[in-house]
């Protein structure tokens, strides 16, 4: 198997992986929000506010590549099913680049900060809970690196594509 093949596999595994723990983490969620429905008027439980503000982001960062991996990240076919065969892998190397230049921009944006966050154990929220920080900037990071990679390789594919 060609290395470029066995890159790729190892991409598409790895969105799977993180897509379930996405799907978990939800579920967690969700029950959180629950618990603090039902109990709320008994001051049982307290927090979740932070849990669920924090856990949004990772979960979202968690799913991208899994959608972009799997051609079911949200587009409009508008003018891209009148293009011819040229127009269109235009349009895919163009809306490639953008989101290259759009995880880059994110990934450096926010590595210091993640840094910093491993550096003090960021945490947020005061009293009932304290939800850290550190690890939703990590995994905004980590799935944004991801994302360029997964984005080059579609870029590579454009490329390499014969005209039919």
């Amino acid at each position: 198997m060609p290395i470029s093949r066995l890159v790729i596999v190892m991409v598409k595994k790895l969105s799977e992986i993180l897509q379930s723990i996405a799907a978990i983490w939800l579920v967690f969620v969700a029950f959180t929000i629950f618990a603090e429905v039902t109990f709320r008027n008994f001051g049982l439980f307290l927090g979740a506010d932070q849990i669920v503000q924090n856990s949004v982001p990772a979960i979202v960062f968690l799913q991208v590549p899994f959608a972009i991996v799997s051609g079911t990240m949200l587009r409009t076919t508008l003018i891209y099913e009148f293009c011819t065969k040229n127009g269109k892998k235009i349009i895919n190397i163009l809306s490639f680049l953008i989101g290259v230049m759009l995880f880059i921009g994110i990934s450096v944006g926010g590595w210091t900060d993640m840094i910093k966050g491993w550096e003090i154990r960021e945490y947020q929220g005061i009293g009932a809970i304290e939800f850290p920080v550190y690890i939703i900037r990590t995994v905004i990071i980590f799935a944004s690196i991801m994302i360029v990679f997964i984005y080059a390789s579609l870029i590579i594919n454009e490329f390499k594509k014969k005209d039919k």
